[in-house]
């Protein structure tokens, strides 16, 4: 007999002697070959009977609204999804949607379901408060050349650095046509800011910010005659006067908590209504002035500037110096008397 042939007959004389007691241990390296050579990567799927939704890492494009949320109600994974996503976002219990894509979404008569809302700007836990940038207004909120201005300006130079007013998330960053190069962060007290204009965008939607942290590079994009930083202040979609919250001169906020009730909207804020109304029977003419051989004449009041008259008079600083033959240094007196 050859050695091959008895090799192979001891072989089988073992594993008959052995019998099951070799055929666990040979399953089990089977099993752990396997397990080695198979992707580590790769998990076993279990069934249990529920469709499986992925939850997005990126939710910056998430746009969740009472409709989606009404639909979804079939589906307990699907809506959880859904909220969950949402509650993410700042004042996630005042909005119904995270809108990367529209600049206004919101309608303040659908949203603004009480008399009037406290807003607190601040907290201790907050970054506090910062101007955008620290420059002359040189046109406010209201009415200019027939049009509403929903904003105040600010004069800058293109390529100066934006900051964030307070902390918050970007909603929107994205070029406009209105607006030109416009970001938009909300904050968890329900207002929204907007800052318009930029040559250049430095976020985008989705990212955190803190009050004074550098969001873009002021510019002239868009709808604009100049370099200046379009500063806006919205609550729940609706365009607030931020002279009436923000001491520009100074830098500060005028109050820390502030009310806003809908008599204000009606009569301050809103101004395509306002534009069927007489403003002086709601007592909202900033200018006094009256009408001599001269022209308009203009009395100083306090706090008044050659370029805040200007821009309420829709002249220049320029014209105005001219006509009273006075120069641009020279401080106003309260009470003077300008041709404009």
């Amino acid at each position: 007999m050859s050695i091959n042939k008895i090799g192979i007959l001891i072989v089988v004389m073992m594993l008959s002697l052995t019998g099951s007691a070799f055929t666990p241990n040979s399953i089990l390296l089977n099993r752990c070959l396997f397990a080695n050579n198979s992707n580590p990567d790769e998990k076993p799927i279990k069934d249990d009977g529920k469709k499986k939704v992925a939850k997005k890492d990126d939710t910056t494009r998430v746009s969740v609204n009472p409709s989606i949320l009404s639909i979804v109600n079939n589906d307990d994974d699907e809506e959880n999804v859904e909220v969950d996503s949402l509650l993410s976002f700042p004042s996630n219990d005042l909005y119904a949607s995270w809108d990367t894509a529209t600049i206004h979404p919101y309608s303040f008569a659908q949203c603004f379901k009480k008399d009037s809302a406290s807003i607190v700007f601040t907290e201790p836990t907050d970054c506090g408060f910062k101007l955008p940038f620290i420059g002359n207004v040189t046109s406010e909120f209201g009415w200019r050349k027939k049009r509403p201005h929903y904003g105040t300006d600010i004069d800058l130079e293109t390529g100066d650095t934006v900051g964030s007013a307070f902390d918050g998330m970007v909603r929107i960053a994205k070029l406009n046509r209105s607006y030109g190069n416009v970001v938009i962060i909300r904050h968890k007290n329900g207002l929204e800011t907007v800052y318009a204009h930029l040559s250049k965008i430095l976020v985008e939607a989705g990212q955190t910010v803190e009050a004074g942290q550098i969001i873009g590079l002021g510019g002239n994009t868009g709808h604009s005659f100049g370099s200046h930083l379009h500063f806006e202040m919205r609550y729940l979609g609706q365009a607030i006067d931020a002279e009436d919250f923000v001491d520009f001169e100074k830098g500060i906020l005028k109050n820390n908590t502030v009310l806003i009730t809908k008599a204000d909207v009606e009569t301050k804020y809103d101004l395509r209504a306002l534009h069927s109304r007489q403003k002086k029977d709601l007592n909202l003419t900033r200018v006094t002035g009256s009408k001599s051989k001269y022209g308009k004449v203009y009395k100083v009041k306090n706090g008044d500037t050659l370029g805040r008259i200007a821009q309420r008079n829709h002249t220049t600083i320029k014209a105005i110096c001219k006509k009273n033959g006075i120069k641009q240094s020279k401080p106003l007196r309260l009470g003077q008397k300008l041709k404009i």
